[in-house]
């Protein structure tokens, strides 16, 4: 039986987002979220072996649509990231990101949005292992002063849309047609053969090592499935789907 308030919201959440199509939630999140601050458009986006993909956008403003499908980030930029110690550790959650300014990160943040402007970035994942990421961003053309309340606010749906999100990408990838705003991703061969795990696979192996680490410990305060994000009946349904026992690890 679930206790906390909050857990309570988060499993309510998770289950009215779970099984919509990607888009619907899109709209829905963008809806929600402009009564309380000012966002021109929603993207969610994948960064991978320095290259950032957008996987699906939403905005009623379509001409401001500006974020690339596709671009690469200078191998300097990704170093200078990975090397600065002030914000290390500051991803993990959510926080204001702005496209003026020198450092590395607004740098990359002014080729997410070329327009310029002001955002909230929501990180879903990170596989430390491969360097790769999904994350959402809030953003906003023009001068906009974020407050730490509503930061906070992106913050408490951050980890039940994370786990719908989860549910949405696992079943509607390698199905999914293609959908206005919703763009597939391609890999292109140099003349090798290429050899690919599932994405299933690289999950499992994420989901292994952050179970090793809390010594099997699935739900509590300091246990995988508050690493991971996700509601322990979730976490636990995942581990079945994956056939992964914490019990032989």
């Amino acid at each position: 039986m679930v206790t906390d308030k909050n857990a309570w919201i988060h499993e309510l959440l998770y289950i009215s987002y779970k099984d919509l199509p990607l888009p619907d939630v899109l709209k829905i999140v963008f809806e929600f979220l402009s009564v309380h601050m000012p966002i021109t458009y929603l993207g969610i986006y994948k960064f991978f072996s320095g290259t950032m993909t957008r996987i699906a956008i939403y905005s009623p403003y379509e001409n401001l649509l500006l974020s690339p499908e596709v671009f690469r980030i200078p191998d300097e930029f990704v170093t200078a990231v990975r090397q600065d110690n002030d914000n290390s550790g500051t991803w993990a959650g959510c926080r204001v990101t702005y496209t003026e300014g020198d450092s590395p990160h607004e740098k990359i943040t002014k080729m997410l949005h070329p327009s310029g402007g002001t955002g909230i970035y929501m990180p879903l994942d990170y596989w430390t292992n491969y360097h790769q990421s999904r994350f959402i961003s809030l953003h906003c053309v023009g001068a906009c002063d974020y407050t730490q309340e509503q930061v906070d606010l992106c913050e408490e749906i951050r980890k039940p849309l994370g786990a719908a999100l989860h549910d949405i990408f696992d079943r509607e990838s390698g199905t999914r047609s293609r959908t206005p705003g919703v763009f597939p991703q391609r890999v292109e061969s140099q003349g090798q053969a290429q050899v690919f795990h599932s994405l299933d696979e690289h999950i499992a192996q994420y989901i292994r090592h952050v179970i090793q680490h809390t010594n099997g410990r699935i739900s509590g305060k300091n246990g995988a499935a508050s690493i991971l994000g996700l509601p322990p009946t979730t976490l636990w349904s995942k581990m079945r789907k994956l056939k992964i026992n914490s019990g032989h690890l």
